[in-house]
């Protein structure tokens, strides 16, 4: 029996793009999966649409919050609902492709990996624009500088998430880094981390995401990198890669977003060619 699926996602304000999402997700060639929502105090129409869903899905469920209190209670709410052997994450304004769960779960059992992450092809309203694909073994180190996963493409065992906790929800992690934390914990109990070398999602972010991010979230992200470093017994030498955005906050704006648009761009272009030379 194919084993069963969680996927866990916060749902705010999100009228605009929800209904593909959960499309693309009844749509999946696996079929043993559970979606379970959590709305976070949304004041537009996301309760009414996710709740049809759920009306009409019993694989579907919905949790309410009559207030706003970030993403990682929102998904620590859900996992309080799941009974799957696996916990796939996804956010509400993303889209799956046809075969990412089947693809996860075989990937999981093949590798005996504990989570398992993907690329993703990024697009807005103009079309798939760039592509994003983490290496595929994941060590410590890669925190002082980066991430081992893209978030909403993670699939994780439940029984690794429960046994660190689930997400630490504190007022760091309320700053959008509740899965830099998260990764912090799967390598301080030494877990095997992994990423299929193809995209599985299509992430959702317009070309100025970049002259979007304040100072201040820069800060709290070198303080992030520099706690990972402490608690994952990174040597002092190597910490210095930590301060990395405390430089890039200094840089010009147009370069940042010229550079992050370039090197997604080049992505995309690599893996359209080798598919390309896989169809000749």
């Amino acid at each position: 029996m194919l084993k069963k699926v969680s996927i866990i996602m916060g749902i705010y304000n999100c009228e605009k793009t929800l209904t593909d999402t959960i499309d693309s997700i009844i749509n999946q060639s696996y079929d043993n999966w559970e979606l379970i929502m959590c709305d976070d105090g949304s004041i537009d129409k996301t309760i009414k649409i996710a709740k049809k869903y759920s009306d009409k899905e019993n694989k579907i469920k919905l949790i309410v919050h009559e207030n706003n209190y970030g993403l990682a209670k929102s998904l620590n709410d859900c996992l309080k609902w799941a009974t799957g052997d696996f916990i796939m994450r996804h956010d509400s304004d993303d889209l799956m492709v046809r075969d990412r769960i089947e693809k996860q779960v075989s990937y999981m059992n093949r590798y005996k990996c504990d989570a398992c992450g993907s690329g993703a092809f990024i697009f807005d309203e103009s079309g798939v624009w760039g592509l994003r694909q983490p290496t595929e073994l994941q060590n410590k180190y890669c925190m002082i500088q980066k991430a081992p996963f893209i978030h909403p493409t993670v699939i994780v065992k439940r029984s690794v998430l429960n046994d660190v906790g689930g997400y630490s929800d504190n007022e760091l992690t309320r700053k959008r880094l509740e899965d830099y934390d998260l990764w912090i914990k799967l390598f301080e109990k030494e877990y095997i981390l992994r990423n299929i070398q193809e995209p599985l999602i299509y992430f959702r972010e317009d070309r100025n995401s970049y002259n979007r991010k304040k100072r201040i979230f820069r800060l709290t992200e070198t303080k992030a990198r520099l706690e990972a470093c402490k608690r994952l017994n990174i040597p002092y030498l190597k910490r210095v890669g930590a301060f990395k955005p405390l430089l890039i906050m200094f840089l010009p704006k147009g370069i940042l977003r010229k550079h992050h648009i370039n090197k997604s761009s080049e992505n995309l272009r690599i893996l359209n060619n080798i598919s390309k030379n896989n169809d000749i």
